[in-house]
């Protein structure tokens, strides 16, 4: 196998279709470093992790870091995650029915099941549609206007002080239930505001979320578009890696020192598939001493 996993980049709709089914199945099979085989899952993984997360879990249109943790690293994942989900909703729910009555929350089922089996890891990816997705020109001023195009205050109270006080509320939760499950988290990396989205059979139906909003603002020039991304994915990494420090059960994989801006992106807010198997290597380096 590739250390670069650049085989995977060759995969057809047909091949990556396969080896999400193979991800289902838990079991997959390679032949000469870049064929696989699905095949029946036998007996239960050593390593079973519950997973809750957005689209870097539950990416249709290529891989994802769950298909590769379970296929490249044998993994027992049982997964909730859902492209698009926000950190708001994922740790406190925010669904409502059309009675606007307040729908019961995935969390608490999550929350339940991390309480029955008590797993040793509670993977988590949140954040990426908080800070770089549909809420992204929340973090900019009117180039026009006068003021700095990148609202760095806005930036850091909304960072340090609301999604951080997410995340306390979320290993304390965790923690409540079962004392011994390490949380781990990645922080994403630096992507270029390109303007592309997500395509499949020559349709956009997703994205693209960065460069819209930049010239919208009339952000044009392109260092600074660069410079403001980089900021608010550096910020929110720093959070996370505060939280590390502070609690011993949260774990923050930083993706950033591995993923080119230049190379391994599909589009604004997602990678390419070799650059997916990379980022769930580093994650495995972080859980495998978990079950140690």
């Amino acid at each position: 196998m590739a250390d670069n996993f650049s085989y995977l980049d060759q995969f057809t709709r047909e091949e990556v279709a396969e080896f999400k089914e193979a991800s289902k199945l838990k079991a997959v099979e390679r032949q000469r470093g870049e064929q696989f085989l699905l095949s029946a899952a036998t007996g239960v993984r050593r390593r079973r992790l519950i997973a809750e997360g957005d689209s870097w879990f539950d990416y249709l249109p290529g891989t994802d870091l769950i298909d590769c943790l379970r296929n490249l690293f044998d993994y027992d994942i049982e997964k909730f995650a859902k492209a698009g989900d926000t950190l708001e909703n994922m740790i406190f729910g925010t669904g409502i029915n059309r009675h606007f009555e307040r729908e019961v929350p995935q969390i608490y089922t999550i929350l339940r099941r991390i309480e029955q089996i008590k797993p040793k890891v509670f993977l988590f990816s949140g954040g990426g549609n908080d800070v770089a997705g549909d809420e992204f020109d929340l973090y900019l001023n009117h180039k026009l206007s006068g003021l700095p195009a990148y609202r760095e205050v806005f930036a850091d109270q909304i960072i340090n002080g609301v999604f951080r006080t997410y995340f306390e509320g979320m290993i304390a939760a965790v923690a409540q239930r079962s004392p011994g499950t390490h949380i781990v988290v990645h922080g994403y990396g630096h992507t270029f505001p390109t303007g592309r989205g997500v395509d499949v059979l020559g349709c956009t139906f997703a994205g693209p979320w960065l460069k819209p909003a930049l010239v919208k603002k009339a952000i044009l020039d392109e260092v600074e578009q660069r410079s403001i991304v980089f900021g608010l994915i550096d910020l929110y990494n720093e959070m996370l890696a505060s939280l590390g420090g502070a609690h011993r059960n949260f774990h923050h994989v930083d993706l950033r020192p591995i993923l080119d801006p230049f190379t391994d992106w599909a589009n604004e807010l997602h990678l390419t598939n070799s650059a997916y198997a990379r980022a769930a290597r580093e994650i495995h380096q972080t859980i495998e001493p978990l079950f140690s």
